[in-house]
């Protein structure tokens, strides 16, 4: 079982650690500090992709049977064009503005971790951004009581999210450290430092 003070010497090689330096109160001791990794775009299958394209394209052929449009005859050039174009353009569509609202929410979210820096010390949580504009650092403090309990996610490259609970009425959006190495062993010493930091007998 590791220390409760566990850290490594890493942690405090990266120079913007020493922003929370002047942020700590007197006796202050900071445990761990990182800054997350920046998430990848994720890679587009070429099957599935393949599948979505022929099932699109076979709807416009569907929605021209329901019509009746290979009755040209009796069917207008117009009704014919709507008929295979109209469910393609309309399923096309939606996945397209999925895939642009997903790329959007992709760069903010890199966009946010590149400016962020984690930190725990001995007596609560540290989340820092550095503003753009002149390179401050904005510190919000999180003290015991007000994390309930964690949650935890690990991706297959090692790194991982942990989501703090029970900030529901602080924060619209989710708390936690995202895109963080060692995320069982954070997750270990924020309990035993600051959520439940006496053992149970």
């Amino acid at each position: 079982m590791d220390h409760p003070g566990w850290c490594d010497a890493d942690d405090f090689d990266d120079p913007l650690a020493e922003g929370f330096k002047p942020e700590l109160a007197p006796g202050e001791t900071l445990l761990w500090s990182e800054r997350p990794s920046l998430p990848r775009m994720r890679p587009v299958r070429v099957v599935p992709l393949m599948f979505v394209v022929a099932l699109t394209s076979l709807s416009g052929v569907s929605l021209a049977g329901m019509l009746g449009i290979f009755e040209q005859p009796v069917v207008r050039p117009s009704a014919v064009f709507l008929g295979f174009c109209l469910a393609p353009f309309v399923l096309g569509g939606l996945i397209a503005a999925n895939a642009l609202g997903r790329t959007g929410s992709w760069i903010a979210r890199r966009w946010t971790l590149a400016r962020t820096i984690y930190g725990l010390t001995d007596q609560r949580v540290l989340i820092g951004r550095f503003d753009p504009r002149d390179g401050g650092l904005a510190v919000c403090s999180l003290i015991p009581g007000m994390i309930a309990d964690t949650s935890w996610f690990e991706y297959a490259d090692g790194t991982g999210d942990l989501y703090f609970e029970g900030l529901e009425t602080h924060s619209r959006s989710a708390a936690g450290f995202f895109g963080i190495r060692r995320v069982r062993k954070v997750d270990r010493l924020l309990h035993e430092t600051l959520i439940d930091p006496y053992p149970r007998w």
